[in-house]
């Protein structure tokens, strides 16, 4: 018996033996249908004109094409791990196998790498990498590389029989379906680098994920007219992203923190990054300001519900005249690209007056928020925040709120310490500090004060060295001028 024999449905063989007793196919009408010709899950549909010995023969030739061996691979525009991580999910659905070490009975004589990856904040997970085979499948399937926007994507090959494609193309859409909701970066907070120092793309960027659990939004503190503006243009469009799309609310934004240092600027993307996470939205954070490009064209797969990017310092690349570089990002956040997409870009910066006004233009920016110190009121949160249980509630702390209004964040922790020093000197040596008076901590708010006020008057007095290029141009004006001085 041929090979093209071994090969034949029963519906085939019943063909060609009809067809070698001379029956027609209209004779046949109660041996075999037409839907009852069906291989692999295709269903092969036989013309009434054909005779049967030209359907014996075309049965024939095909099962002569399916013993052909076929290549063909299929593209994901993901990253390599989060692709051969979807994979591993898919066949686990498939053949109920989940790969613990690489066994060769079930992927084949060589079996392949396992490779261990990071699935979420200090969870890792073995998949495998490299050729292999399948179940009752003749041939291979392999994973691999390809280049998209100067960084690698996920890709697998195939090379099998033809009889066999139908199966494993239905494999490579399970993979593309899960990648879609299933992907390890999906709702996850991450940071990336898509570029090296040098300012070289990186073939194969490595997203290490931020632990979002231990993040307070609690500790979230600003004067109420800030507070207000980062809960309305920055938080809602997160927490509540899915009663923004069902009130066609784009959520395509961009966020502009404006601030001196220390105002709570990064905070406030943290606890963003915090809410995103618990709602399901993606988190990227990018540390350099001018992979923000990169980062959109990254989160456009990440946008169900939505994705964010947190870019620190802005200036650095949109300060200045205008240039290419510049023109990308302004062209980014006016939407040319990503007019329907649901992005919301923050960003953050210490010295307005350094961006290029083309930047702060409505339609760029949704929201310019100035992040400013905290006020009286939002003061004495901060301190009570600060201190804990070791400050009564009943404690009245309007005076150093008064002394401290308009002291970054930072500066008020540092009073919280000292005022356990001063608690601890009101008291007899031995004795632990349990709770901080008033009297502490209204000293502790003085002598801080009183320090900001010194530094802030030695800052505003000190005298700026005139350049060379300012000493010149006023002697040679003195010369013009007639002016012996």
């Amino acid at each position: 018996m041929g090979s093209n024999d071994r090969n034949m449905t029963s519906a085939q063989k019943r063909v060609q033996d009809a067809a070698k007793r001379g029956k027609t196919l209209s004779e046949m009408e109660e041996d075999i249908s037409a839907a009852e010709i069906v291989h692999k899950g295709e269903e092969l549909i036989l013309p009434e004109t054909m005779t049967l010995t030209q359907a014996a023969d075309l049965l024939a030739r095909r099962a002569e094409y399916e013993q052909q061996t076929t290549a063909f691979s299929e593209k994901f525009d993901v990253l390599p791990f989060d692709g051969a991580h979807a994979l591993a999910a898919v066949l686990v659905q498939k053949f109920g196998w989940a790969p613990a070490i690489a066994t060769p009975g079930f992927w084949g004589p060589q079996p392949p790498t396992l490779i261990r990856i990071e699935v979420a904040p200090n969870e890792y997970k073995e998949v495998p990498w490299g050729r292999f085979s399948l179940p009752n499948i003749d041939g291979y399937i392999e994973t691999d590389v390809n280049m998209k926007n100067n960084r690698f994507t996920f890709q697998i090959s195939a090379q099998i029989l033809r009889r066999d494609e139908r199966q494993v193309r239905s494999l490579m859409n399970d993979v593309r379906a899960f990648l879609k909701t299933g992907s390890i970066y999906q709702g996850k907070a991450i940071k990336i680098r898509f570029r090296d120092d040098d300012g070289d793309h990186l073939r194969m960027p490595e997203p290490s994920f931020i632990d979002t659990s231990k993040i307070d939004p609690n500790g979230l503190i600003y004067a109420a007219d800030v507070q207000s503006a980062v809960e309305t243009n920055l938080f809602t469009p997160i927490l509540r992203v899915h009663d923004c799309i069902a009130n066609n609310i784009p959520i395509k934004r961009g966020v502009l923190l404006s601030g001196t240092y220390g105002t709570g600027k990064t905070m406030a993307a943290t606890t963003a990054a915090r809410h995103a996470t618990d709602v399901g939205v993606t988190y990227v954070y990018i540390p350099h300001a001018d992979e923000l490009a990169d980062a959109i064209e990254f989160a456009k797969q990440y946008q169900s519900p939505a994705c964010m990017i947190f870019c620190e310092d802005v200036d650095r690349v949109t300060d200045g005249e205008r240039s290419v570089e510049m023109d990308d990002i302004l062209n980014l956040l006016d939407g040319i690209d990503t007019k329907k997409a649901n992005i919301i870009t923050v960003l953050t910066t210490n010295d307005l007056e350094a961006i290029n006004p083309a930047m702060l233009r409505p339609g760029r920016l949704d929201a310019v928020i100035n992040v400013t110190p905290p006020d009286a009121p939002a003061v004495e949160k901060l301190i009570r925040m600060y201190a804990g249980n070791s400050l009564d509630s009943g404690v009245d702390l309007t005076d150093a709120g008064v002394a401290l209004a308009g002291i970054i964040p930072a500066t008020i922790a540092e009073v919280v310490k000292r005022a356990k020093l001063s608690q601890l000197r009101l008291q007899p040596p031995g004795e632990k500090v349990v709770k901080i008076s008033q009297e502490a901590i209204v000293e502790a708010s003085k002598t801080m004060s009183a320090q900001n006020k010194m530094l802030q008057d030695r800052i505003e007095k000190k005298e700026v060295k005139p350049s060379v290029d300012s000493t010149l141009r006023a002697m040679i004006n003195s010369v013009v001028n007639g002016d012996d001085e």
